[in-house]
């Protein structure tokens, strides 16, 4: 066993000689010439055996050793004495008092040293590589620290990173150019720590936050990589802030991805065993950012498959065995030699691998009982509802406002737009409008519409829905005018058939080149006539929705996002289609949540694979994940 040890002895030539010996059997060796020097080294970083010789100028080894044994951070270290003035049983007995585990009496052989050395690191408090005891960590919820390499101390609060201090992040700042050495010599930060670089005006302290993420993750990946052996003691002494915290099934699932992997010795002791999801595999399972790859792979999971047939069906099998076993070590995969049935969650889930429970339902290729129970209403005023049977009994004024809107729903049934809010072409006037729709709108308040699921929830929705529409139409000057000649338009052509249907095909083909022409404006004018004629067309729905979130004008509109979320939820009740699933994925996309925007194309390909707005957002989220990929790799080592 080999580890890092401080000898602290003022005779140069035997130090160069003690260190020669240890260094040649693997050890990492630091020298202090005399107490007060070696006591700062102990302070700055971890080491995990300490040689020490009792006479020395200043403070002597047995001050040393004492001050050692009173640090709640250095007292479990382990310590060997080397001697030539304290000799005798009594001073190796009361030496062993303070945990001394050799005492060499020089002049000594080099073998009896190596082996006083070895013997110290083997019964020194148990180590282990750094990736199980953050799992360790992680289980118990632990508090303390946690010494890297280098000086650097890693606060664990709870069973995860939180904070750091380390000699290693201000050269990490001026390396990233957060900080200048200039400025830093210029306006020398107070005080120790980091918190004294806001103060000193060096750092804003939004950056310096986002900087020691990012420097805490920096570290703690280069340890697992190194495989280090920390030693942790439950002590928070000196904590500092800002708090950081990091969370470690995250950090070893993108650890291990960097990791190097030796893909036959794993199947060779795993190749024949079934994995089978725990409980705790759908706890942890939305912490780690999976890709499509990894996603699909763990679709096989639950068909009694062996790691080795999994595998098999894998672009990358090394990459595959990595992630499988990470899963086994988080405890989210027991392994068994026969195939078991996978456990359950033990709580409601809305969504898993962050992407909607249906979509990942679909991707293995299983039948869904429901359509869309839970995308389909994404993103929608029906996020905030619930579902029936899981509130309490409803109110007298629940059950009036529910009959309500059945009969508001009834009313605008065969009505035009005019006759929902009381009129009369004749005698309109945009008071009477202005008043009428707001009452109405003032009746369906938000408070009320939470109270309302399933079938009721969606007839209150089309009853705004129709009012919007008709309020929206007779409220434009132009659009009024082509509403009243469609109205008293009763036949066209031959046949004399209607011609609202011809009229909304006509404003949809309409839309559709204006929104290729990039003139969202007219695209959204267009599309609204189309939808006021006939609103229950999936495909005019979903192309209103994109002209509405597209046009520069309704940028800053809160109400026009939602109209669109609720536009897209209508095309899709009415029929899956592509447009829609697009239009929704790109919204998704716009707003940094690449995951479920990666659904909503997945679906839309899986129904038109040609689907133009669906190809361009897989194309640019994978351009963002390789350049996620290159960023990460060049924080870590560059």
């Amino acid at each position: 066993m080999t580890g890092s040890i401080l000898l602290v002895e003022d005779n140069e030539k035997l130090t160069a000689m003690l260190r020669t010996v240890l260094e040649g059997r693997g050890h990492q060796v630091k020298c202090a010439g005399s107490g007060d020097a070696a006591l700062a080294l102990l302070q700055g970083q971890r080491f995990d055996l300490l040689v020490l010789d009792l006479k020395l100028p200043g403070m002597n080894g047995v001050e040393l050793l004492q001050r050692v044994r009173r640090s709640a951070a250095l007292k479990e270290l382990p310590v060997v004495i080397m001697t030539g003035a304290f000799r005798g049983e009594a001073y190796a007995r009361a030496a062993a008092k303070l945990g001394v585990k050799a005492y060499l009496e020089k002049p000594f052989g080099k073998d009896d040293l190596v082996k006083a050395v070895q013997g110290a690191l083997e019964d020194g408090p148990a180590r282990r590589d750094i990736g199980r005891l953050l799992l360790e960590l992680y289980r118990s919820g632990a508090n303390g620290m946690l010494e890297l390499r280098g000086g650097t101390r890693i606060f664990v609060v709870g069973g995860e990173p939180a904070s750091f201090s380390s000699p290693r992040f201000v050269p990490f700042l001026v390396s990233v150019n957060h900080l200048q050495r200039s400025d830093l010599a210029e306006f020398p930060p107070a005080r120790p720590g980091r918190l004294p670089l806001v103060e000193a005006g060096l750092i804003g302290y939004d950056d310096l936050q986002e900087q020691s993420r990012l420097f805490l993750f920096r570290a703690l990946v280069e340890a697992l990589l190194q495989n280090q052996s920390p030693r942790f003691t439950a002590d928070l002494t000196g904590i500092e802030l800002p708090l950081t915290p990091l969370s470690v099934p995250r950090l070893l699932h993108q650890a291990a991805g960097a990791a190097t992997f030796d893909l036959a010795p794993y199947l060779a002791s795993n190749g024949t065993l079934c994995p089978a999801r725990t409980t705790e595999y759908f706890r942890l399972v939305n912490l780690l950012n999976m890709g499509p790859e990894e996603v699909d792979l763990l679709q096989q999971l639950g068909q009694g498959k062996t790691v080795q047939a999994v595998l098999a069906d894998c672009a990358t099998p090394a990459r595959g065995a990595v992630l499988l076993d990470l899963l086994a070590r988080l405890g989210m995969l027991a392994m068994s030699a026969a195939p078991v049935a996978d456990q359950q969650p033990d709580f409601p889930q809305k969504l898993i691998f962050n992407r909607p429970i249906e979509e990942v339902e679909e991707r293995r290729g299983e039948a869904v009982s429901f359509a869309d129970l839970v995308d389909e209403v994404s993103e929608s005023i029906e996020l905030v509802i619930g579902k029936k049977g899981m509130a309490a009994p409803l109110s007298a004024s629940e059950i009036d406002f529910e009959q309500e809107v059945q009969r508001d729903y009834a009313a605008i049934q065969n009505k035009n737009y005019y006759e929902i809010f009381g009129m009369t072409a004749g005698t309109f006037s945009f008071a009477t409008l202005k008043d009428a729709y707001f009452a109405k709108t003032r009746e369906y308040s938000p408070e009320k519409f939470m109270q309302l699921a399933g079938d009721t929830l969606g007839r209150a929705q089309d009853v705004l829905s129709h009012y919007a529409n008709a309020y929206n139409t007779l409220s434009s000057v132009i659009a009024k005018e082509r509403y009243d000649e469609m109205l008293n338009a009763d036949t066209v052509g031959l046949g004399g058939k209607r011609e609202d249907e011809l009229q909304a095909r006509i404003q949809f083909q309409s839309g559709k080149v204006f929104l290729e022409m990039e003139d969202f404006g007219n695209a959204e004018r267009a599309l609204q006539d189309a939808y006021t004629l006939n609103p229950n067309d999936a495909q005019t729905s979903a192309f209103l929705a994109w002209s509405i979130y597209k046009n520069p004008g309704n940028q800053r509109s809160q109400g026009a996002l939602e109209k669109c979320r609720m536009l897209l939820s209508k095309s899709l009740q009415a029929e899956r289609n592509a447009d829609a699933f697009a239009f929704r994925g790109w919204m998704l996309l716009d707003e940094g949540r690449d995951g479920l925007a990666e659904g909503e194309f997945q679906k839309a390909l899986k129904l038109n694979p040609h689907q133009s707005h669906a190809q361009g957002g897989m194309h640019l989220i994978k351009e963002r994940r390789e350049a996620e990929k290159k960023g990460l790799f060049k924080r870590i080592f560059g």
